[in-house]
């Protein structure tokens, strides 16, 4: 690999982790304002993901990454499914307001 094709690479990397962080960053916005924790970080790979923290059930929280997949950037939950595509905003916000909302039993 020559030092043009490693800073083509780094570039590339570069160009996705910003993106990534982008992406993250609009949807902790939203669920920070549907009252959830949220902090835009990196796993120790460097891979950023957006940690959501239930305001109510602090023991509740998910982890969600940013990544590209057949040409479109998605929205995935930690254990590599898909939420939705970043283009439907209001569907990842509502999917992940439920995962965070404690099951209520009735007695």
């Amino acid at each position: 690999m020559t030092s043009t094709d490693r800073f083509t690479s780094t570039t590339a990397a570069d160009e996705l982790t910003t993106t990534a962080i982008t992406h993250l960053q609009e949807l902790g916005d939203h669920l920070q304002a549907r009252g959830l924790h949220v902090r835009v970080g990196t796993t120790s790979n460097g891979i950023p993901q957006l940690i959501v923290v239930s305001t109510t059930v602090p023991t509740l929280s998910e982890v969600i990454f940013a990544a590209p997949r057949q040409g479109s950037w998605w929205y995935w939950w930690s254990w590599a499914e898909r939420i939705a595509s970043v283009d439907e905003l209001p569907t990842t916000v509502t999917r992940v307001c439920q995962a965070l909302t404690p099951v209520r039993r009735h007695e």
